[in-house]
Parts: C-alpha cells; structure tokens; sequence
C-alpha cells in the first residue's frame, strides 16, 4: 500500500506540513501524517496552544472556576517544557510527548476539519498523570475522538498507542472523561457519546526510512481495534521531525 499523497497540507504557521493518506479501509479508518520541518516554531505555538484559556469563557461560573486552578498550574508547566526546547537538540520526553498529542490534534483539524478539544492534561485533576486518554476532537459529524500519544526518540511506537487505547476502553475511561467533555464539546457530541458512537486517534512518533510500511502496519492494527469495540472511526496519525 502506498502512503504518498500528491500534495501536503502546508501549515506555516506551526512549521509543519500535513499529508492525508486517504481513506484506507471502507468507512472505518482513515491515516495522516506530519513531517515537522520548524521545530522553534512549533514549540511557540505549543506553548501558545497551552495558555490560551479562551474556551474558559463559554462555561458557566461553576465550571469555570472548577478548571482555573488546574488549568493554570499545568499550563504554566507545559509552557516551560516547550519554551526550554533548544531547536538544535534532539527532539525527547515531555516535549516530544505534548508534539505528537497537540501535533495530532491539529493535524486533524487542518487535514480533517476536527474541532479541537482543549488538552487533557489542562482540565484533568493530575498534574502530567491523567490516566487517560491524551487529547480529544471532534469531526464534523460530531463524534468525539479520544486521542492516545505514544513518543520514542526512536522506533516508531504505534503498537503502544493503540495497545493503551485497546486498555482505556476496556477500564471504560474514555465514558470517564464524560462529566468533563459535557463541559467541553456540543450537546449532540454528548448524545452519540451515549450511545456508544464515538472515534479513536493513535498517535505516533514516525522514526522509519519505510513509512508507508509503518502506517500500512498501524492501520492494519486499527482496524482490529475498531472491530473489537464497534468504533466508527480510527484515526492513525504519524509525526516524524524532519531536521
């Protein structure tokens, strides 16, 4: 299976592009990727991502100052992972981590048109151990997507990613995340929630000469995960750093 699509999605802003590896299996999984050319300027834009407390501003008093604490005390932290990254070292840890979990989740939106949730770890009570899922969006057709983010200096850990997945929805924790996604995503996101409709990211560091090999192998995976729990959409997304 080839992965090599015509033309990129050019996002200068982040100094990124994004690749949509079209529809690969019926109506189930679909693959992108991303090559990061501009490591400084992504990490501003992490960092930016991280501190923009916009969307505090559409909820009610109640829930507001629920997340202000923990909102405030992650994004701090976060902020110092990405504005500390010298563009000259190797990419590693948490930094790498938070690329690929908010690297993904714009890369949907870009490629895919997925709305994007803010980062768990912002609304989560446990500073950098969520015990969950990474990152959410949501597609046009309303199903949210529950993000897993696996990093490796090396290899290209997609097996990880979706083995977590695979283990989340068995302990049931992306119904979990429910009582803070009401607050979060729209009233219909909720309701196919309810009814068990909702979609799944794997997100991956891409460290391979063969990458086409890789993802083939990912979806593959996939589309056992998405069988095994009756999901309806897979999303499989790969970010390679291109020095």
């Amino acid at each position: 299976m080839s992965t090599s699509p015509a033309l990129p999605h050019c996002d200068a802003d982040w100094g990124c592009d994004h690749f949509d590896l079209t529809h690969l299996n019926g109506t189930t999984v679909y693959a992108c990727r991303v090559e990061i050319a501009d490591i400084a300027k992504l990490a501003s834009e992490l960092a930016k991502t991280v501190i923009d407390t916009s969307w505090m501003s559409t909820l009610d008093h109640g829930a507001r100052r629920t997340y202000e604490s923990t909102v405030s005390r992650t994004a701090d932290l976060l902020r110092e992972i990405f504005e500390s990254m010298d563009p000259g070292s190797p990419v590693a840890g948490e930094f790498g981590e938070m690329m690929v979990s908010i690297g993904s989740a714009r890369a949907l939106s870009v490629v895919f048109s997925h709305s994007r949730v803010p980062l768990a770890e912002l609304w989560k009570p446990q500073l950098k151990q969520n015990g969950g899922f990474d990152f959410h969006t949501v597609c046009e057709g309303e199903l949210i997507h529950f993000g897993e983010a696996k990093f490796a200096s090396s290899g290209n850990p997609w097996g990880l990613a979706i083995a977590q997945a695979d283990e989340f929805l068995h302990d049931q924790k992306h119904l979990r995340d429910r009582s803070d996604l009401v607050n979060l995503v729209s009233p219909g996101a909720i309701t196919r929630l309810d009814a068990d409709e909702f979609g799944v990211v794997a997100a991956f560091s891409l460290n391979a000469e063969n990458q086409d090999r890789v993802i083939s192998n990912a979806v593959s995976a996939a589309v056992t995960l998405a069988s095994k729990y009756g999901i309806k959409q897979v999303f499989v997304v790969g970010v390679s750093h291109v020095p």
